[in-house]
Order: C-alpha cells, then structure tokens, then sequence
C-alpha cells in the first residue's frame, strides 16, 4: 500500500523484562520495522540484568518512563504529551497496567487507531472488560484481540457489543544460545538418581495464575511410580509466599532453578515441557517449545486446548493432582516412536500457524483496516 512505509506504531507495555508478552512485543516490532516507525513505550523501569533490550533492533525507538507502580493522573498527562510528540497511527496496548491508561486516552484521542493484545485467559481480564463494556456507549474505540479462538467466543457471548478478533500468538523458531555440554550440565546439577530418566521443563514466574503447587504435587506422586523422572522449573520466584509453600511441598524431583535467559534452551534435553496453570492465554513459551519438536503436557487452561491436541501433547482433564498426575504417566508411558510422532507434529504446527511472520502479517491487516 502507498502508505504503509509512513504508518506510525506505538505498543505500550510495562516493562521489556523476561516475559512472554515482553517477548512477543519485541519479536513483532522487529517485523514491524521494516515498513513503518515503531516505538516502544515502557511505563515502568526495566531490570537492568534480565530483559529484552539488546534483542530490539536498532531502529525501534524506545522510551522509559520509570514510573511507580501507582496510578495517578500526573502519569497519564505525561503519557499524553509524549503521544502528541510521536503522533502515532496506530497504539497497540499489552497487559492490564498499560491497558488502563491507553483506555482513558482513548476517549479523547479518537482519531489513533487502538489495538489491544489479551495475553492471558478470559477469566484474567473479565472483570476489566466488564467496565469497558459498560462505557462502550461513550467509548468502543478498541479492538480486542484474543489469541485464541476459545478465548475469543468468551467475550463475545459475555460482552457481545465489544470490537473482537482473533489472531494467534507468533514467535521466530527458537535459536540456542548455550552449547549442548552446558545445558547437559544444568541439567546434570540436580541431585537426582539415576541422572538419565524423564526430564520436563516448566518455565514462567511463581505465581498464583501459574499454579505451581499443582506442579509439585503431582511430581511427588508421580516419584513413587517413576523416581527417576525430574522437573525444572525456571522462573522469577515474584510470589515470595507461594515459593516457600512449594518448599514444603517437598516434591524431592522438582528443582526450583530461578530466573534464567534464554531457558527454553533447556528444551532441548527435555522430553516435554509442563504447563500447569490455571490460567494462559497462549504462552510463548508453549510456541517455543511447538518451534524446536517438544511435546506439550498441559492443563486445560485459556487458549491451551487451541494450540494443543493428541497430535502435539497431552491435555489433563481437570485441574486435579490425580488428572495431572495420570496425564505425566500416560505420557512416560507412550512409546519412543509416539513421543517422535509428537514432536514432529508440533514443529509442523508452529511453523504452518504460529511464525511470528503469520501474526505480524495478520495485526497489520487490522492497523489498515480499523
């Protein structure tokens, strides 16, 4: 189109630390840049060790207010300025702090184009969407977008006059940044016998959306019938009080790495990644794993049952111990050549609807046509 290379995108997060959301952002300003301005807007202040900066290129304009976790109207007048100044085309808004501000200004600058990514489950945003579903007489200036179709059909049957779509979750093929003799030796530092058996990973922050507990419970029953089975979890332990009661939980195979970059390296020693939260959206880190040939063992969560099916992992029924546990077991229990069979249908599933180059292609569609 003749006016593409001038569209003019501003996305607007929290912050650029380790994180799903923060990884897609970053993964579809790279694309975007290519045919329009792009910059970044992140309210709060970004760890100086652990984020995705250096992984912006070079022509994505990036701007941090270091702001504090607190509302007030000084921050939104200071976001407003700094929209008058970059003047964009199109903001695109990712998770509920950011979202909150973008919403107020949306009632008086009607003539940007507002996009706005749900991360996370239906059941995370439902109570926000209810106000916004409520305003829509004097405000229905936003399209919402679900990242999976699921998610998606649960806001238009509870609030059917809101602006929706659909666009899954992207991400470029993950590339190893550790040698094998490293990962092998993560892996190889905890204390488990025998060091060959079943290994999962499950990566994300210990909170409560994640579900943690679950994780380790159904690991400790799992010991008694597979003791050399063992599961990594890598993640900010963000809920002090939730990762101690994971410590005593006691589950002997689960390991508590702590944050680490770059951890769906680890992957690649893994026979499964392991998602036991109770609430997701479409984790990119599940696409990661989709990326390099690992099977997925999940709980019913959001948008899992979308991405997920016999053909790529397993689905636990409920969100019990005994439903999970069961489900690792039948999963140990499968033979060599349906594990392979797993894995090679999720590589063929990232790559023909989760490329990073299929969502990009699909949000520019709604930038032109909103």
């Amino acid at each position: 189109m003749a006016n593409e290379f001038r569209m003019n995108v501003v996305h607007i997060i929290s912050t650029l630390n380790i994180g799903g959301a923060e990884n897609f952002v970053v993964q579809l300003a790279n694309k975007q840049v290519e045919y329009c301005k792009v910059t970044i807007v992140s309210l709060r202040c970004t760890d100086d060790h652990e984020n995705y900066k250096a992984a912006l290129r070079s022509e994505i304009g990036h701007v941090e207010l270091d702001w504090k976790p607190k509302y007030n109207p000084n921050q939104l007048w200071q976001l407003n300025k700094l929209i008058n100044k970059i003047a964009p085309f199109v903001i695109h808004v990712h998770l509920h702090n950011p979202f909150y501000y973008v919403f107020a200004l949306s009632f008086f600058k009607r003539k940007i184009k507002y996009i706005h990514t749900i991360h996370s489950s239906f059941d995370n945003w439902k109570n926000v969407l209810a106000i916004v579903y409520k305003l829509r007489r004097l405000n229905n200036n936003i399209l919402h977008v679900a990242l999976s179709r699921t998610i998606a059909k649960s806001i238009e049957e509870e609030f059917p006059k809101l602006r929706v779509a659909t666009v899954a979750n992207g991400i470029k093929s993950h590339v190893i940044q550790r040698k094998n003799e490293e990962i092998k030796k993560i892996w190889n530092g905890f204390d488990i016998s025998p060091k060959e058996g079943f290994r999962f990973l499950a990566i994300g922050n210990i909170s409560d959306n994640k579900n943690y507990k679950l994780l380790a419970l159904s690991f400790k029953a799992l010991a008694e019938e597979y003791p050399d089975a063992m599961c990594i979890q890598a993640g900010r332990p963000t809920d002090k009080v939730l990762t101690q009661e994971l410590k005593e939980i006691n589950a002997s195979n689960v390991f508590l790495a702590g944050p680490m970059c770059n951890a769906a390296d680890l992957l690649t020693e893994a026979d499964a990644l392991v998602i036991s939260s109770i609430q997701e959206g479409m984790p990119i880190v599940a696409l990661e794993a989709m990326s390099m040939g690992v099977p997925i063992i999940t709980t019913p969560a959001g948008g899992m049952p979308d991405i997920v099916s016999t053909a790529t992992g397993l689905i636990a029924n409920n969100f019990e111990v005994t439903s999970f546990k069961n489900t690792l077991t039948k999963f140990i229990q499968l033979s060599h050549n349906k594990k392979r069979a797993l894995a090679t249908s999720a590589k063929k599933l990232f790559k023909e609807r989760y490329d990073i180059n299929i969502a990009e292609q699909h949000y520019k569609i709604h930038y032109e046509l909103e």
